[in-house]
């Protein structure tokens, strides 16, 4: 049953730098549970020494010392929360970072086989429900905790028969957990993985290309059909989980009430006095408070407990291969293949079975590039041609370090591809695809990400050199414009010489244009062409492109055929 609530234990490393906040939360908790434990203490002297006795001047004295303590401690209290609440923050914080470095350092494999409002949810969703629970704990069930202890031993000062009442009662409160603890935490995961899912539904369908796609191909029935669905299944789960915790919160009630009155009987049993049976309520519902709360918090909070495990379940992801350290100590001018072998995961085997977009299969999957060995021509320009699916993308990517081999290297200078430094690494090769990514952000945003420091002056250079500096002047703001949802203010043409442009600002020895003119018209491709060749004369370049005026020029041509180098051809041998 506790099983669940082992998880919490992982939490501890993360109080290491919290130390200060966390002896001021405490000192605070247990002044603020002391004065609380006392003011019964106080009701007792308010009736026996003062009421009983006919001493109105003694019980008003002893009733302002117990409203100035129950004003202090209600204080101390709200200080104590307020401190308990920045260290959750923290934690909190310290955790969202730490996954969002995990997830980002993860391999390729892991993005490709993810769902990504699945991921999206686990770096949002995931740590709000966390948070929830953390904050409970410090703003809640650690203070109860400590209340629960003092007025136990207040109570046992009192009246022992009637503290063992109440300790007899006490282990029923666990009744609820194992009645309807199983109930919650598989309502509470069914609702977790129904809102995973249709986040994902929203992140894929609600932007710019998903308003086509449903004018397109009219699938606004069918989209709103599904999520009709996805919302009866996160209700569903709702209604079971309200279910199973209203019930547990009855019996905690009834338990409670059982035992005030079993206390009481003990009291008048043991001929205690007014005054000593009034703190003795009081001490009593000191006890069971804490108790109902770890009750109706511990049932609450199982969404909280499901997601801090989903996070855990992240950063118990394998570490991908540390980075290397090396540098270049000359520009990059030579890359070669050393037989190089890759596949591709089996399905669903690199990331979470609960994020995965399929499920995980055991077969292997077959070679993407099998033992390719060939070297760029140093300071001229190689074409890798071949039919759609013969690998050519994948090794581009393989040259950039984005895939890993499975058997064999690359390097560039002599140097292993996968030791150098990511800085090193992005100074020495830089890729173009024919998919772009684009920022939901300023033109300038999606700039700078290749080259934060670059000036105005080389932002407007490396768009001249893209055939992209007309394109300023007919923007409302010029380079703070925003550029929309994956660049929707821009045509597809723009957005391919967006990512020329970061790659001119990198300015990277190596470079790598992967069918980066595929969308251009003619007569644009050959101004391109035209710049490139000037303004990136003397780099090593791999060229992948299926329009022969794009590679008629190639000093190099490397054929590929099923993974397999089929051919290399040079210019001269070739002419």
């Amino acid at each position: 049953m506790f099983v669940r609530f082992s998880v919490l234990l992982r939490l501890l490393p993360f109080l290491a730098g919290q130390r200060s906040r966390l002896a001021l939360y405490l000192t605070l908790l247990l002044t603020s549970a002391l004065l609380a434990v006392v003011v019964p203490l106080t009701f007792q002297r308010v009736v026996d020494d003062g009421l009983a006795a006919g001493a109105t001047g003694v019980a008003l004295a002893w009733t302002g010392v117990a409203l100035a303590l129950g004003l202090v401690a209600a204080g101390a209290g709200a200080v104590a929360n307020a401190s308990g609440a920045e260290v959750g923050g923290r934690i909190v914080e310290a955790l969202r970072v730490k996954l969002f470095e995990q997830i980002i350092a993860q391999p390729y494999a892991f993005h490709a086989q993810s769902k990504a409002g699945a991921v999206v949810s686990r770096l949002t969703r995931s740590p709000r429900a966390a948070q929830n629970l953390i904050q409970a704990i410090f703003g809640t069930l650690v203070g109860q905790g400590v209340l629960l202890v003092l007025a136990l031993g207040a109570l046992a000062r009192l009246s022992l028969a009637a503290t063992l009442v109440v300790l007899a009662v006490a282990p029923m409160f666990l009744l609820p957990f194992r009645m309807f603890n199983r109930r919650l935490f598989a309502a509470g995961h069914e609702g977790t993985v129904a809102a995973g899912e249709a986040e994902h539904f929203l992140t894929e369908r609600l932007n710019v290309e998903g308003a086509v796609s449903r004018h397109l191909l009219h699938s606004h029935p069918a989209e709103s059909a599904a999520y009709v669905a996805l919302a009866a299944r996160i209700r569903a789960a709702m209604v079971a989980r309200n279910a199973g915790f209203y019930g547990a919160q009855f019996f905690t009630s009834a338990l409670a009430a059982l035992g005030v009155a079993g206390a009481y009987a003990a009291g008048a049993l043991q001929g205690a006095t007014v005054g000593q049976i009034v703190a003795m309520a009081a001490l009593v519902k000191l006890v069971y408070d804490p108790l109902v709360q770890f009750g109706i918090q511990g049932l609450s909070l199982s969404d909280g407990i499901i997601e801090l495990e989903r996070m855990f379940a992240v950063l118990d992801l394998p570490v991908p291969r540390r980075a290397g350290e090396q540098t270049l100590d000359a520009p990059a001018r030579r890359m070669t293949f050393g037989q190089v072998w890759f596949r591709h995961p089996a399905p669903g085997t690199a990331t979470l079975p609960d994020l995965a977009a399929e499920s995980a299969a055991a077969r292997e999957q077959d070679w993407a590039v099998a033992g390719l060995s060939f070297s760029l021509v140093p300071g001229g320009t190689t074409a890798l041609v071949g039919a759609s699916g013969a690998g050519k993308s994948t090794t581009a990517l393989l040259a950039v370090g984005v895939h890993q081999p499975s058997r064999g290297r690359i390097r560039i200078n002599d140097v292993d591809l996968a030791d150098l430094s990511p800085a090193a690494r992005h100074r020495a090769v830089g890729m173009v695809t024919q998919d772009v990514f684009v920022l939901h952000a300023s033109l300038r945003a999606n700039l700078t990400v290749a080259r934060p420091e670059a000036t105005d002056e080389q932002i407007t250079e490396a768009l001249r050199r893209a055939q992209l500096a007309a394109l300023i002047d007919t923007l409302p703001q010029g380079l703070d414009t925003t550029v929309g949802d994956r660049g929707f203010r821009l045509s597809g043409g723009e957005r391919q010489r967006l990512s020329l442009a970061r790659l001119f600002l990198a300015d990277p020895d190596i470079v790598i244009l992967d069918e980066a003119t595929a969308h251009l018209d003619t007569l644009t491709e050959a101004a391109l062409h035209e710049a490139m060749t000037h303004h990136l004369a003397g780099r090593t370049m791999l060229v992948i492109a299926h329009r022969t005026s794009t590679i008629e020029n190639a000093d190099q041509t490397v054929r590929l055929d099923r993974g397999r180098v089929a051919g290399i051809e040079s210019a001269v041998a070739g002419s």
